[in-house]
């Protein structure tokens, strides 16, 4: 199935109400190491209806091994809701490991206005 979806995926839920995180702002970078380790852009998406953003990359994008970093613009979902959310931004920043680069990888983040969590999904 891996070569049906995105190979990195992510999910929004606003556990302080049970719903999905919509229109939140997603990017994906990944560490540029031959670079002064600076950031490299990969993808932008906004969250769906049910809080996913199952599109970010290509089905066939052929991930390399690096440390990535997503980063989710909470602010603007806050501000969508008439709350004043205590993190701005969130950024998830993990691995792909070599020999695992054609796994796939979800990036689920729970949200509240004064925290949040997160875990390798399935």
């Amino acid at each position: 199935m891996a070569g049906h979806r995105s190979p990195i995926t992510c999910h929004v839920l606003d556990s302080s109400c049970g719903r999905p995180g919509r229109n939140v702002p997603v990017k994906l970078e990944i560490l540029n190491t031959a670079a002064n380790n600076s950031w490299a852009s990969v993808a932008y998406g906004l969250t769906d209806s049910d809080g996913r953003v199952g599109t970010l990359l290509d089905p066939s994008h052929q991930l390399v091994a690096g440390i990535y970093r997503m980063t989710f613009q909470t602010a603007e979902y806050w501000a969508s809701q008439g709350i004043s959310g205590f993190y701005p931004y969130v950024q998830i920043v993990f691995e792909v490991t070599t020999g695992a680069e054609a796994q796939h990888y979800h990036i689920p983040l729970l949200l509240s206005p004064y925290s949040y969590t997160t875990y390798r999904g399935s």
